[in-house]
């Protein structure tokens, strides 16, 4: 599915109470410190992270209801962004596998002193992997969701080769993905460009095949690479979806399972 412009009222609600998807920015946020800012006030965010945050957050939740317990979650370029420690401080274990600027594709800097001390800041305990999924070394099973907030569509080809690789491998039998992945507007199939400084429009059908992986949450006409998507349809009602802001993008929103 693709984020629409209506939030669910449980969604706003779930933003005013962590400050999502910027943290607290007014004139006492000089003098009150990383605390009273909150934890998702150190992530440059597009605006699409007003619907992606609280949605991958109810998701995360619901297969925590099923499970019966708190889950071990590894997030996929997680950077700086508060979503791991809104989970964690929840008493998920949460494991961020970020590179930062070694990222062959588009990196952010994820400094690992500045990474330690917010997470002594929010007492929200989260390990940073600076590397990349391959070389992180995670068990088979380790996890019971993977996650990746609007981070695929920066990989580099040989991210994505790593993501097909691994993805299926690392988390467990009854394990989920979950996915927000950026719908760029100005790029392929909306225009001739396939590539800018942000990324390129993944073929999510293709992505998830390779990673021996299947949908089960999310409408395969508003997710490019299925035969159901056409850039005439999402353009068509556009009016409906949330459009980025500063950036013109959509999130595309799914759910997927190993293949049984």
């Amino acid at each position: 599915m693709i984020a629409p412009r209506e939030l669910p009222a449980e969604f706003y609600a779930w933003n005013r109470r962590h400050r999502a998807p910027f943290g607290r920015r007014n004139r006492l946020s000089r003098f009150l410190g990383d605390r009273y800012r909150g934890p998702f006030a150190f992530q440059a965010n597009n605006g699409t992270r007003v619907y992606e945050y609280p949605w991958a957050y109810s998701a995360i939740n619901a297969h925590r209801v099923s499970r019966g317990r708190p889950l071990t979650i590894v997030e996929l370029g997680g950077s700086l962004a508060g979503l791991q420690w809104a989970l964690s401080r929840e008493g998920h274990r949460v494991i961020n596998v970020d590179p930062g600027l070694e990222a062959r594709g588009v990196g952010w800097d994820v400094n690992a002193d500045r990474h330690r001390a917010l997470s002594r800041t929010f007492g929200a305990p989260v390990e940073l992997i600076p590397k990349t999924l391959a070389a992180a070394g995670l068990a088979d099973g380790v996890a019971d969701v993977l996650l990746a907030v609007s981070t695929i569509e920066h990989f580099a080809p040989a991210d994505l080769a790593e993501f097909a690789a691994h993805a299926a491998r690392i988390i467990r039998p009854d394990g989920i993905v979950i996915l927000t992945i950026d719908l760029f507007l100005d790029l392929s199939p909306f225009s001739a460009v396939e590539h800018h400084q942000y990324g390129t429009n993944v073929d999510i059908r293709r992505l998830l095949a390779d990673a021996k992986l299947e949908l089960v949450q999310g409408n395969p006409k508003e997710l490019h690479g299925y035969p159901e998507f056409t850039p005439e349809r999402i353009m068509a009602g556009l009016a409906g979806y949330l459009v980025g802001q500063p950036y013109p993008a959509l999130a595309q929103c799914l759910i997927a399972r190993r293949m049984l």
